[in-house]
């Protein structure tokens, strides 16, 4: 691979603790790649002495991916190459002995907590979705501070903290009772036995010979606390990120930990790497001065030997349909003329529910396109049911795979039955499954419910047996026994639903007896194994087959990061939509340049930005103001269908107040045409 002098600079440094400021497109990957091949082949590094943390399963598997073609594959199947996430439930694993749960533990998923908090809700409070979601974000607060129940409870004043105090303290418990894990335990959990722990500490600071970070700016407070305790000032480490696309706060990230990084490692090495070989000399142009607005800690400008470029052109609708359209128009143009490829274009805006509008008018041109983040395969009906079956064979005491399985298809349990089975569990700390198998103790129920309660437990002791013995048929037995496709074809009366539904059946199938075989990569797995890994799975990484289709590719600005494009358009760029309103009313509009930083450095080839004089919002038509953003852009670089002007300044606060008034030909004159 032909790097050049920074990049072998940031390869070749391993004595200490080292930061790489990698801007967009500068070829951190490749960096990463070649510091591990550098460390095993150059330094006599051992293969499992090296740890490789990244923020996706996807980037995992592509570093595993490309080091195939360097290094030998029991090397890469040594080394962990993981999530933040994954890497939690490594050392949760290894240390299960100093954990306060069985080692046949399951991960309760987002979609998995969010009916259970439903249900504690409902105990003893009216639920509704805004209070959910604060709840939500309490806990996963709460857990990444490393607050228990009983903190919380001491702490909690006023009545909705109190409430908010009951819902932790009874979620907890129902993770304990179940032995279960959500997903902030899986790095909580590891910080706390590291730090509480000297002979845990000390086993994995040594077993880390060298630590390799990817995209650091996303971190939030657990996880540079995992970090921390993994490591010390002389410890060996790079991390590479960049401030200008941290773009996740709403997730936790904290943009202090880069910050943090001096004062906690004082002999950190700062290596700056800014040449960029994605984008054109023009691109990099707008997309650094309009970074330069926000206030940087770590000065760094972008450059490219590419071409200089085409202008950036901006394009303006009467309203949100004429937007949309002229988008469409000028896909259908400049393929002709480049002779490009659909899946070259990505359309990106700040909000979902702005591709509305563009999927009607692509469904009327004959565009073809593709919508990032669309329903998980993991996520859906069929393959949710199946994979609750495999987790009460993993885990019988998970009580959110026991509801969910009891009555599919129909047993005749009825819900009375389950809320006595529920309030006995409750009240002597059980799991439904343990009360189930003793069912016979408890005079509230009739025979004919023992009966049927007694024959559902028999059946998961004999198919836990089975698929103990033979997993590679566990899954295909299980949708055999409970005659599952036969039961759908009852319930799904769309042929078009049941037909994908029993495809999706398949593909599982298929997928999990590839896991359970293994391959060059990746080693055989168990199906406790396969379980976690369904769970941890992005969804980015189940729609990557579908992004090779020849589609435009529709996403948010936070969707694209990490991606690249021949063509970019970022849609929407008026005051409320880009800054979008909250962030304009919390003052946290450097986020939102960051955001748009992130999309302009999508582009590799062509840029366009849209906007439109009027839009309707709440049932009410209202004219728009273009993007503060569009007033930091090099009027030069711009370019404006029929010479439009904008011939109006604006006052705006971003940390400080200043006029902007240099762009007297920047858009267009709204007044004129609105």
């Amino acid at each position: 691979m032909s790097l050049n002098l920074i990049q072998k600079n940031a390869i070749h440094f391993i004595d200490g603790p080292c930061f790489i400021l990698a801007g967009a497109g500068s070829g951190k990957t490749k960096v990463i790649i070649n510091k591990i091949i550098h460390l095993i082949h150059n330094c006599q590094y051992k293969p499992d002495s090296i740890i490789a943390v990244t923020f996706t399963n996807k980037a995992a598997h592509e570093i595993k991916t490309r080091l195939a073609q360097y290094l030998d594959l029991l090397q890469i199947k040594s080394m962990i190459i993981s999530t933040f996430h994954a890497l939690g439930l490594e050392i949760i694993k290894k240390e299960i002995k100093s954990c306060n749960f069985n080692e046949n533990f399951s991960l309760l998923d987002e979609k998995d907590q969010i009916v259970l908090l439903k249900t504690i809700i409902n105990e003893k409070l009216e639920f509704n979705k805004k209070f959910l979601k604060k709840v939500m974000f309490m806990i996963s607060y709460w857990k990444n501070k490393f607050w228990t129940p009983q903190k919380v409870e001491l702490l909690a004043q006023s009545t909705i903290e109190k409430n908010f105090s009951w819902i932790y303290k009874k979620y907890d418990s129902y993770l304990r009772i179940s032995n279960v894990l959500d997903f902030d335990d899986l790095i909580c959990i590891p910080v706390l036995l590291l730090k509480n722990n000297k002979k845990i500490r000390t086993y994995w600071r040594d077993k880390i010979a060298y630590l390799l970070v990817d995209e650091y700016q996303d971190t939030n407070n657990s996880q540079y606390a995992l970090l921390k305790n993994l490591t010390n000032n002389n410890s060996h480490f790079t991390l590479v990120g960049d401030d200008d696309q941290s773009i996740y706060s709403w997730r936790g990230a904290k943009l202090d930990n880069i910050l943090s990084l001096k004062k906690d490692y004082p002999n950190l090495k700062i290596i700056k790497m800014e040449q960029n070989y994605r984008s054109s000399g023009r691109i990099l142009k707008v997309a650094n001065s309009l970074i330069s607005n926000n206030i940087n800690n770590f000065q760094k400008k972008l450059f490219s030997k590419l071409d200089y470029g085409n202008r950036i052109t901006v394009i303006i609708g009467d309203n949100e349909e004429k937007e949309a359209e002229k988008i469409a128009d000028k896909i259908i143009y400049t393929k002709k003329i480049d002779q490009i490829d659909y899946n070259d274009y990505a359309v990106l805006y700040r909000s979902n529910y702005q591709s509305i509008i563009l999927e009607k008018v692509f469904i009327k041109k004959n565009i073809p396109y593709h919508i990032s983040g669309n329903t998980s395969f993991f996520l859906r009906p069929e393959i949710k049911d199946l994979i609750a079956y495999l987790r009460i064979i993993i885990n019988p005491h998970d009580d959110y795979a026991f509801m969910r399985i009891i009555n599919i298809p129909s047993r005749q349990i009825g819900l009375i039955t389950l809320n006595k089975l529920k309030n006995i569990a409750y009240q002597e700390k059980k799991s439904l499954f343990l009360i189930s198998k003793e069912i016979k103790k408890y005079s509230l129920f009739t025979k004919n419910t023992i009966k049927k309660i007694n024959i559902f437990v028999i059946w998961i002791e004999k198919i836990t047996t089975i698929c103990f013995l033979q997993p590679i048929i566990a899954i295909d037995t299980i949708i055999d026994e409970i005659q599952y496709k036969l039961w759908l074809s009852k319930t799904i009366k769309e042929s078009d639903k049941l037909n994908k539904s029993i495809k999706n059946i398949s593909i599982l199938s298929n997928w999990i007896s590839g896991l359970l075989s293994g391959n060059d990569l990746e080693p055989p797995m168990t199906l406790s194994q396969i379980i976690t890994k369904m769970t941890l799975r992005d969804i980015t990484e189940n729609n990557k087959e579908k992004n090779l289709d020849n589609k435009v590719q529709l996403m948010t600005l936070h969707a694209s990061k990490g991606l690249e494009f021949l063509s970019v358009f970022i849609i929407g760029m008026i005051e409320g939509i880009l800054p979008n309103y909250r962030s304009i009313n919390d003052n946290n509009i450097q986020e939102e340049r960051r955001l748009t930083y992130v999309g302009i450095t999508r582009a590799k080839k062509n840029l366009f930005f849209s906007l439109c004089r009027k839009r309707i919002e709440y049932g009410k038509i209202l004219n728009s103001e273009p993007s503060r953003f569009l007033f930091e852009l090099p009027q030069e670089d711009l370019y404006l269908e029929n010479n439009m002007i904008l011939s109006k300044n604006y006052n705006f606060l971003d940390n400080k107040k200043y006029r902007i008034n240099n762009f007297k030909k920047l858009l267009y004159n709204f007044k004129k045409n609105s």
